[in-house]
């Protein structure tokens, strides 16, 4: 799990509090202000159950607000790697304003606004390295798997940027939108070097009615 001594330190003692009684592993953990954003999976004895992305505003050393979403663990993924594995440290000399930009505008312009038309601008080309278990890894990965998704008449769609958390050369995003006929709420976590974001690790969950 990654030292988040860059965010609130009681804000991330008092959420990690609060994961542990929720029974769960956490892999990754981002700190800015008030919000605390933890990757975790849920265990289960023969390995995990499932993959969470949690959102956590602290005021006042209590948790105000909290937004989750999980979706189940995949033994196997089209990019060989787990929904889980990759770096876990976050590199404190990155320029976590910066972060958050390239990554707020790397959502913005593929998933909200559906420009593909150059992905290179954004993501790391074939380094690009992907966990979302659709998706084999590669910008070429990504190109493929929308494309195969599009002939099934599949639409993925954001509509909305709710949250955007960034820690060093990591950032997290919350979004809304919709995956196929119905309402989805988006997880998505980066890693950013030199510009452009090198990893991906993410949650999609249905909106309850």
């Amino acid at each position: 799990m990654s030292d988040a001594t860059g965010g609130n330190t009681a804000s991330v003692a008092l959420v990690l509090d609060q994961a542990d009684a929720r029974l769960l592993d956490v892999h990754r953990l981002l700190a800015a202000g008030d919000l605390v954003v933890t990757h975790s999976t849920i265990p289960r004895p023969d390995g995990p159950s499932a993959v969470a992305f949690d959102l956590w505003r602290v005021a006042d050393g209590a948790i105000a607000e909290h937004w989750g979403d999980s979706q189940p663990w995949a033994d196997e993924t089209a990019n060989g790697h787990t929904q889980i594995d990759g770096p876990t440290t976050i590199d404190r000399d990155a320029d976590t304003a910066a972060t958050a930009s390239v990554i707020e505008q790397t959502v913005r312009t593929i998933l909200v606004e559906n420009d593909f038309s150059d992905l290179e601008r954004y993501l790391a080309g074939d380094d690009y390295i992907q966990h979302n278990p659709r998706f084999a890894d590669g910008v070429s990965g990504l190109a493929a798997a929308l494309g195969e998704l599009a002939k099934q008449g599949i639409t993925m769609q954001y509509s909305e940027i709710t949250h955007v958390v960034a820690d060093g050369d990591f950032a997290y995003t919350r979004s809304l939108g919709r995956f196929g006929d119905g309402p989805f709420v988006f997880h998505d976590l980066f890693r950013v070097s030199d510009g452009r974001a090198v990893e991906h690790w993410d949650v999609i969950a249905a909106v309850s009615d």
